[in-house]
């Protein structure tokens, strides 16, 4: 995936200044907060034998580095406190892991270390095409009898991390967030059974536990954290947790938490990046306690460029879209014309959006040949993918932004053909790609400044990741924020809204009603008359009856009553969507914190705004 001549620019990024690369980040001041990602490059994924194929997979197999140096450059011994130091010198509030391989703990640690070095046997090799961890995924797990086994624990050459504070270093030892042992077991039969090694590799958060406390805010139902993706949300330590309200009293900047998220979308499709952001996106903003969103971080291995044209890039505002912090955002009040500048992507901007780009990066993510287009229905299925991303955004009203990262990943491109350097050709040079990224809320966050990446190490973009300066096969990134308040309706305007909103469900209710009764009464008349038929025509019965007890069979409704049932439907039906098209408007022509009060009222009565568009509240609710 190396950049091509030609291809679209990045989806917008913030420009801020950088410092160099490992710089610490540590910060004593309460409205000031920093994040790195590492990719810790799992020991298991260093030129391990796959049992499937008895190879080493492409991706895996760090040809550029000599067998002499292999253990210098690879070997744990030397890798992995190498890897340590950084992780201690960053001095972030949050670091996001991705490929952290846990042990098993007490007596069965030393058999999953054993069996770990079992299954990293290193070889050369074969020629191939294929270059992303993911391509050892498997279909359905073998199933495994259940045993014994103990849960699993940090490894020893990281546990420094979450044993004491760093030297000069007041904010406490950092904690760590993991999935539950249920997720961990799933990756570690995968591993046992391709890698001949029981351990689960997985993503993390550390945290200084100094600064920072895990929030109690339970996120919305159905969000469990994975190996790829792990999300909480924390609240300053030294603030009380707040289980809050709209607008109410405390401070603006705390009364929600912060969500951080440590990411790694999966390498081979696009389809499945997308709903793994998604869900967490919606794990993030579910841990809200007030009508607006929580500061949100998403830092990790996005195995995506987010190139224009991309899915997941269609995530991210635009640099024409004004999603950033609005001028006036101290006051407890923004105007309406303020929220709605501040709206993301809307409809028109994702309908102007480049075909050539999006057909390129459809090309990509199928890993077509250089020269190949996708097909049509391929194509077809790429711009649904793409769509149904811009009606996510705006039904969350959401704005994201990317830290100007660059390049982060450095290494042959194995989709090329490694042949031609063995028959003489040209030497084989590395590729870079932008993989690793750091997203967050303009709204409620103000990047401050951000670590250098690949564009200011030649060295690594010319030998490539890892290598005796850099221990891992992602250039780690940071940066730091300062949160700010996100701007909120005032009290006036929230009022306002609920009586609009009110004033559009009584009038609704009362509308619906009135047509029902309508419909009912002249249901009645229908019944009435022809009650009055039937006596008449049980009267000349009787008098032809031979003394033989015979019931009159019921037969069809008459014509007029079909009629009515038929009508009746119909005027309900059009009722019904005229007033949800009313709905509709209301929210499409109120502002961006007008829908927020909106979402946030109706999230307590277990409704979305959607929901509310389509029926209106129910009547219990709209009594509460």
């Amino acid at each position: 995936m190396q950049e091509e001549v030609g291809r679209e620019e990045m989806m917008p990024a913030a420009n801020i200044p950088v410092c160099p690369q490992g710089t610490s980040m540590s910060s004593t001041a309460g409205d000031k907060l920093s994040v790195a990602s590492f990719n810790l490059l799992a020991p298991l994924y260093i030129r391990p034998v796959d049992q499937r194929t008895g190879k080493v997979q492409p991706f895996a197999s760090f040809d550029w580095i000599s067998d002499e140096d292999s253990d210098r450059i690879l070997g744990n011994e030397c890798r992995l406190p190498k890897l340590l130091r950084r992780l201690l010198a960053c001095g972030c509030d949050f670091i996001c892991v991705q490929e952290l391989q846990l042990e098993r703990g007490g007596d069965d640690a030393e058999e999953a270390s054993s069996s770990s070095r079992r299954g990293r046997q290193q070889q050369r090799p074969a020629k191939g095409k294929r270059s992303r961890k993911e391509d050892c995924d498997v279909g359905d797990d073998v199933r495994i009898p259940e045993s014994s086994r103990r849960q699993f624990v940090l490894p020893k050459w990281i546990a420094p991390l979450i044993e004491s504070s760093v030297i000069g270093d007041d904010d406490g030892p950092y904690k760590i967030i993991l999935p539950p042992q249920a997720e961990l077991e799933k990756i570690a039969e995968r591993n046992r059974r391709v890698m001949l090694a029981d351990v689960a590799i997985t993503n993390a958060i550390f945290y200084k536990s100094g600064r920072w406390s895990p929030s109690r805010i339970a996120p919305s139902e159905g969000v469990v954290n994975t190996t790829t993706c792990v999300v909480r949300a924390f609240f300053p330590a030294d603030n009380d947790e707040r289980g809050g309200g709209g607008g109410g009293g405390g401070n603006a900047r705390t009364d929600d938490p912060i969500a951080i998220a440590s990411v790694h979308l999966d390498a081979r499709s696009e389809e499945r990046r997308v709903q793994q952001l998604r869900q967490c996106i919606e794990g993030s903003l579910s841990f809200s306690t007030t009508p607006y969103p929580p500061p949100c971080i998403i830092a990790g291995d996005y195995n995506s460029e987010l190139f224009d044209g991309s899915c997941i890039g269609a995530f991210l505002g635009r640099d024409d879209d004004e999603c950033d912090h609005p001028s006036g955002a101290d006051d407890e009040c923004a105007s309406r014309t303020t929220t709605r500048a501040a709206h993301p992507v809307d409809g028109g901007v994702i309908a102007a959006r480049s075909s050539g780009g999006r057909t390129r990066e459809c090309a990509s993510a199928l890993r077509l040949p250089s020269a190949a287009f996708p097909s049509t229905e391929q194509s077809r299925a790429w711009d649904e993918l793409h769509d149904s991303v811009g009606r996510f955004v705006r039904l969350h009203d959401l704005a994201l932004r990317r830290i100007d990262t660059g390049c982060t990943r450095a290494a042959y491109d194995h989709d090329d053909d490694p042949s031609r350097a063995s028959d003489g050709g040209d030497r084989r040079t590395m590729a870079q790609w932008h993989l690793d990224h750091i997203l967050y809320t303009p709204s409620t966050l103000m990047p401050l400044v951000r670590w250098t990446t690949l564009d200011d190490d030649e060295h690594s973009r010319t030998v490539g990741l890892p290598n005796e300066h850099v221990p891992t096969d992602h250039l780690p990134i940071a940066a730091a924020f300062e949160r700010r308040a996100h701007p909120r309706l005032c009290e006036d305007s929230m009022r306002a809204l609920i009586e609009s909103m009110d004033d559009i469900e009584s009038r609704h209710n009362s509308e619906l009603k009135s047509k029902e009764d309508e419909i009912d009464r002249r249901r009645a008349e229908l019944e009435k008359q022809r009650a009055k038929e039937d006596v008449s025509e049980s009267t000349d019965m009787e008098s032809m009856r031979s003394g033989k007890d015979k019931r009159k069979k019921k037969g069809p409704p008459p014509t007029e009553m079909i009629e009515h049932i038929r009508s009746s439907r119909a005027a309900v039906k059009e009722l019904k969507s005229r007033q949800r098209t009313e709905r509709q408007e209301f929210v499409d022509e109120v502002g961006i914190l007008e829908r927020m009060v909106m979402r946030h009222l109706l999230r307590g009565n277990h409704f979305t705004c959607s929901q509310w568009i389509e029926h209106g509240r129910p009547k219990c609710a709209q009594n509460e």
